[in-house]
């Protein structure tokens, strides 16, 4: 790709060499065809004996630079095989396949396994249970199992089971004792006051379940932060990449002057310490250049880690790929004002602390729930069949309730405090999250506009940049201007177009950031 497109008027959209332009376009950005004549030789043919030298010394510039064209189409012919990446390929890997961010989404398979563990407090539950005596005075044998199912919604069990008790038993005993064919029974277990409205069991079962609603929503702010990351990261390669460019052009501009200056010195129409400037300016290039393609090549590392192939490898995105910038645009404010909205509802920092917040009302309803006595009602049937005493003949049905409370009730008191406290307390995080959401959000549009507004001084400065870099060269023809003076006019050139690159950067980094701060991605 052709270097020589320093001075390009900067617009989203040009490239920044004008490839297939070819030699006339190249001389047109970087017109250094003639150098000054203040040593003319004597008036006899000077005219003639001028322009012989002025053709003599455009000669092999205009070699030099038709072999920089011909190479930048031959490379715009490759390049043309690979298309350009784009932020959406960079946004769609990470997500798919980024480490850290497949590392997150276990927290919600690790929720969820925490979710159905606490649903084993529910499982039916089976006991089986043989006993004998054979060797004391009441020789017996009992055999029974016993099914329990917890009740959800109301607290409490339901239970059923059959038993049978054959032998001599002590009269302590006699509840063991059945008919020869045993007994059957049922019943229900309720409680009236504490555990009917919630209990531990059912408590600890929501927060589970709310603890998958806040691994999503981690899930979500790391998903959020991830594209954020991609996105600045993926602005940096592309304004590497361009910022090498703009390094290559200065250097091929000194590069295409040693041998004119050489001519003109030994031509005695420049002083020869215009040599000595030249191979400065054509070091002081060389270095940028290295610094440019070391950072480029830094930028699509810190790429790679975000961009990967189907087997989760970093990719390394060669420069022949790099995008040109988009037009940034700026957001009305109404659209800020929907975006904010939307924000409000869908960060997941909010969304967390709301399901925090249910989590404490879960447990602060807990806590309350100790402070009630413990008052249950229970009912039980039961009916013996086959032979034996006449005492186990029949059915029997037994319902009672049991109260049981501590006096003080000190440790359900504290645990209420403790919650209302973190209810609180959770009220302005919330508070706080909304606050930094808005800021954000509003953070992020401010950046975008200064941002644009760098960029419409940048490209005013290029513009002026580039006529000041063609005036001073042109003074420089008249002999009025030394090359120093033209280097500075360039550097000052590059600089703006430095400058018009960085400001696109920041305008993308900016919606990049925004987009992430109003949950946009």
């Amino acid at each position: 790709m052709a270097r020589a497109a320093l001075f390009a008027a900067g617009r989203t959209g040009e490239r920044l060499d004008p490839v297939g332009q070819g030699f006339a376009g190249l001389r047109a950005l970087a017109p250094v065809q003639r150098l000054p004549a203040r040593h003319h030789r004597a008036a006899s043919g000077s005219q003639g004996g001028q322009e012989l030298i002025h053709f003599y010394w455009a000669l092999p510039l205009g070699l030099t630079l038709f072999a920089a064209a011909a190479s930048a189409n031959n490379a715009s012919k490759q390049e043309g095989s690979l298309d350009p990446l784009l932020l959406e390929e960079v946004l769609a890997t990470a997500e798919i396949s980024y480490p850290l961010l497949l590392a997150a989404l276990q927290e919600r398979e690790m929720a969820q396994g925490k979710a159905l563990s606490a649903e084993g407090a529910f499982d039916t539950k089976l006991s089986l249970k043989s006993e004998q005596n054979q060797f004391g005075y009441y020789k017996n044998r009992a055999n029974g199992a016993r099914v329990e199912q917890p009740l959800a919604d109301w607290g409490g069990e339901v239970f059923g089971g059959y038993k049978r008790g054959q032998g001599n038993f002590g009269p302590w005993e006699q509840d063991i004792l059945t008919l020869s064919r045993g007994e059957w029974s049922g019943g229900v277990r309720l409680p009236l006051l504490r555990n009917r409205e919630t209990d531990e069991r059912r408590t600890d079962l929501l927060l589970a379940r709310l603890s998958v609603e806040l691994a999503d929503a981690s899930i979500e702010k790391q998903r959020l932060k991830l594209l954020e990351t991609a996105a600045k990261s993926y602005w940096d390669w592309v304004s590497a990449g361009r910022k090498l460019e703009v390094a290559e052009a200065l250097l091929e501009l000194a590069q295409a002057r040693i041998r004119q200056v050489e001519e003109a010195v030994a031509a005695g129409e420049v002083a020869a310490i215009e040599i000595v400037d030249n191979q400065r300016a054509l070091l002081e290039r060389q270095a940028a250049v290295v610094a440019a393609t070391r950072e480029l090549q830094n930028a699509g590392f810190e790429l790679s880690m975000l961009y990967r192939d189907a087997q989760g490898k970093p990719q390394v995105v060669g420069r022949e790929r790099l995008p040109e910038f988009p037009e940034p645009a700026a957001t009305p404010p109404e659209q800020v004002e929907e975006d904010l909205r939307i924000a409000l509802e869908r960060r997941p920092e909010i969304a967390g602390t709301l399901v925090e917040v249910r989590q404490s009302q879960a447990e602060l309803g807990l806590a309350r729930n100790q402070l009630l006595p413990e008052l249950d009602f229970t009912a039980q049937y039961g009916r013996d069949a086959g032979d034996g005493s006449i005492t186990k003949r029949g059915s029997e049905f037994i319902a009672g309730v049991t109260l049981k409370s501590p006096f003080q009730r000190r440790k359900a008191k504290g645990a209420v405090a403790v919650q209302e406290a973190k209810l609180e307390q959770l009220d302005q995080k919330l508070t706080f999250a909304r606050n930094r959401v808005e800021v954000e959000v509003r953070d992020s549009v401010s950046a975008l506009d200064a941002a644009l507004q760098r960029l419409e001084l940048a490209r005013a400065e290029l513009d002026v940049s580039q006529r000041l870099a063609e005036a001073e060269r042109e003074r420089f023809e008249l002999g009025d201007s030394t090359l120093f003076v033209v280097n500075l006019r360039e550097l000052s050139a590059a600089g703006a177009r430095l400058k018009v690159i960085g400001a696109l950067a920041d305008c993308h980094k900016a919606e990049a950031v925004y987009r992430a701060a109003a949950a946009l991605y």
